[in-house]
C-alpha cells in the first residue's frame, strides 16, 4: 500500500478555512444562540480532515482546531490540542478502513467526537471546578451536537472541494 504524499498547499487551506471560521465563530456567531444553544463548527474541521484525506491531515487540523481551543480559554490548557489530535489520529484511520467519505460519515464523525469533548470537559473541568449538574450538561451536549450535525456541512462542502481540487493532480 502506497500513502500519498502530504499536501502542504491544501493543508495551508485548511488551516486559513479554520482560521476564518474561529473568527467569526468567536467574535461574530459568539453572542448569538438557537434555542439556548451555541454554534461549534471547529470540531467538524477534524472530522472532515481525517475523513476526506486520512489520519496525518486529521492529526494536524486536530493539533491547530485543539490550540484554537486553548486560543479562546475555553477549558484545560493543553487537553483539547491532545483530544483533537488523537481524535483526528483514530478517524483518519477509521475512513481508511471503514468509513465511505461522505457526509453521512462527517455526520456520525462530528456527532462521536461533539459527544466525546462535552463528556471529556465535563468530568475534567466542569464537575470539580464548577460542580455542574450531569442532566443539564447532557442536554447541552444533545443540544449543541445536533446543532452543529445541522450546519456542519458549512465544513465539509468547502473541505471536499479544497480536497478533490488537490487530490485531481
Amino acid at each position: 500500500m502506497q500513502r500519498e504524499q502530504l499536501s502542504i498547499p491544501k493543508m495551508i487551506l485548511y488551516i486559513l478555512f479554520a482560521l476564518v471560521f474561529y473568527a467569526l465563530q468567536s467574535s461574530l456567531f459568539g453572542a448569538w444562540s438557537i434555542r439556548g444553544y451555541h454554534l461549534d463548527l471547529l470540531p467538524a474541521f477534524v472530522a472532515a480532515a481525517a475523513l476526506l484525506d486520512g489520519p496525518v491531515e486529521g492529526v494536524i487540523m486536530g493539533v491547530v482546531v485543539g490550540l484554537l481551543y486553548d486560543l479562546g480559554f475555553t477549558g484545560i490548557d493543553g487537553l483539547y490540542p491532545i483530544f483533537f489530535m488523537l481524535f483526528g489520529m483514530v478517524a483518519g484511520a477509521m475512513s481508511r478502513l471503514t468509513l465511505s467519505r461522505n457526509y453521512v460519515s462527517m455526520l456520525m464523525l462530528n456527532a462521536v467526537e461533539m459527544v466525546v469533548i462535552d463528556l471529556l470537559r465535563y468530568f475534567c473541568y466542569l464537575l470539580p471546578q464548577k460542580g455542574a449538574p450531569f442532566g443539564l450538561v447532557l442536554q447541552q451536549t444533545v443540544g449543541g451536537t445536533l446543532l452543529a450535525s445541522l450546519l456542519c456541512f458549512a465544513v465539509y462542502a468547502p473541505m471536499a472541494k479544497i480536497s478533490r481540487k488537490f487530490s485531481a493532480r
